[in-house]
C-alpha cells in the first residue's frame, strides 16, 4: 500500500501570521527573480517590460499622464522596491522568518504578481486565454509562469477569509 503525503499549501494562514512552505530551491529561485525584478525596476524607465507594472493612468490625455508620472512614479517605484526587499528578507533560506505578518504577506503577493506580469509580457500573455493558447506551453518560461500563477493563487487564498 502506497503512502500518500498530505498536501501542504505553499503559503498558509496559521495562528499568528502566514507561513511560506517552500523548499530551499524554490526560495532561492524566488530570491533570484526578486533581484532580477529589482534590476528591471531600477533600470531605464522606457523598458517595455515595465508597462504592465506601471500602466498609463491617463491614456487619452498626455499632459495629465506626464503630470501623474512626475508626481507618482518615484513613489510607485519605491513601493515596489520596498516590497521586493521585504520578500527577499522573509524568504531567504539563510534567515527566513517563520511567520510573516499581513504586510509582509501582501508584499509577497504583490511581488510574485509583478514577476508574473513581466514574464507574461515576455511570453505575450495578456490574460488566462492567451496563457492557455501560448505557442510553447512546455517551455521553461511557461512552466515558471504557471508556478508563479499557482503561488499567487494560494497567496490570495491564504489572505481571504475562510
Amino acid at each position: 500500500m502506497a503512502l500518500r503525503r498530505k498536501f501542504v499549501a505553499p503559503i498558509e494562514a496559521v495562528k499568528g501570521g502566514w507561513r511560506i512552505n517552500l523548499d530551499t530551491d524554490e526560495r532561492n529561485l524566488l530570491l533570484r527573480l526578486m533581484a532580477e525584478l529589482q534590476a528591471l525596476i531600477t533600470g531605464p524607465d522606457d523598458n517595455e517590460l515595465l508597462r504592465r507594472l506601471f500602466p498609463v493612468a491617463y491614456p487619452e490625455d498626455e499632459e495629465k499622464e506626464e503630470e501623474y508620472q512626475r508626481l507618482m512614479r518615484e513613489e510607485l517605484v519605491a513601493s515596489r522596491l520596498s516590497a521586493i526587499e521585504s520578500v527577499s528578507r522573509t524568504i531567504d533560506p539563510a534567515n527566513a522568518k517563520v511567520l510573516l505578518d499581513e504586510g509582509e504577506t501582501i508584499a509577497f503577493m504583490q511581488s510574485i504578481n509583478a514577476i508574473r506580469l513581466v514574464l507574461g509580457s515576455m511570453l505575450g500573455i495578456t490574460d488566462d486565454e492567451s496563457a492557455d493558447a501560448a505557442d510553447d506551453t512546455d517551455s521553461p518560461e511557461h512552466h515558471l509562469y504557471d508556478f508563479l500563477s499557482w503561488l499567487l493563487d494560494w497567496t490570495v487564498r491564504s489572505l481571504s477569509p475562510t
